[in-house]
């Protein structure tokens, strides 16, 4: 049986990919500034023009099985959205199709926002500049040196070898809500088909807060399961609280795919 490799090892793994993250982020960053590239992005889903200087979910197991099981004019739910890869791909080529994306973090949001312009997709997809959970109201947001990792949760924007770079206040509800129509901050949205979820650790949190959704709308459901180098059980809660909603977990490479039982 193989040795685990030392811990210094591991270490510097970990600080040169934080490095070649970094350098990465600042190259993207200047190019949404300054608009120097504008390219393809080919998914599994769908082509879109975009400012990401590399291929974003090119081979995206969960995005292609996510497409598949989409309807033609399905309203699909993109919680955690970043810059807007799944949103992108998954309306581009469907023009019945509606995204709602959800993205916290007001840089990234604009990003989203320049994405989504630069492929003539307004009408296509509404984005909300808000995070959700398990409370509606303002809460904290921990920004990453590794912009992939920032999160509600401070131990998820810390994985990897990542740092803390920032914490802030946004805007946060619970999707009941948001459904119901109930607060004075965003308008109310279209009951979902399909649900994607990708938030850095904060699926439990996200979920109860749609537990009526869940059971009146009965949505399918994604959710990228984030646990390396988490103490929390984020596996565990999430299978629980999709279970007591009444949902089968099926387990792929990285992801679940959770259908009403």
């Amino acid at each position: 049986m193989a040795s685990a490799p030392p811990e210094s090892a591991t270490t510097a793994f970990y600080v040169a990919r934080g490095l070649v993250f970094r350098a990465y982020h600042r190259l993207t960053r200047s190019n949404y500034e300054y608009g120097w590239l504008v390219r393809e992005n080919e998914t599994p889903a769908g082509t879109f023009r975009c400012y990401e200087p590399l291929t974003r979910h090119g081979d995206d197991e969960m995005l292609a099985e996510l497409d598949a099981a989409c309807g033609p004019s399905d309203v699909i739910y993109d919680i955690g959205a970043n810059i807007g890869v799944y949103a992108l791909a998954l309306t581009v080529d469907e023009p019945d199709r509606r995204c709602i994306a959800f993205e916290p973090v007001p840089t990234t949001a604009d990003r989203l926002r320049a994405n989504v312009r630069l492929n003539d997709l307004e009408n296509r997809i509404d984005y909300r500049v808000c995070g959700l959970g398990d409370e509606t109201g303002e809460q904290r947001f921990y920004r990453s040196s590794n912009p992939e990792l920032s999160s509600f949760d401070r131990e998820s924007a810390q994985r990897w070898g990542a740092t803390v770079s920032a914490a802030e206040t946004v805007s946060s509800y619970r999707l009941d809500d948001l459904v119901a129509g109930v607060g004075d901050s965003v308008d109310d949205v279209a009951p979902p088909d399909v649900l994607k979820l990708d938030v850095e650790g904060t699926a439990p949190d996200v979920l109860r807060g749609a537990r009526e959704t869940l059971e009146t709308s009965q949505p399918l459901i994604f959710v990228e399961i984030h646990a390396d180098g988490l103490e929390r059980n984020v596996p565990g809660e999430t299978r629980g609280v999709l279970e007591e909603a009444g949902y089968d977990v099926r387990e792929r490479d990285g992801y679940w795919r959770c259908s009403p039982a």
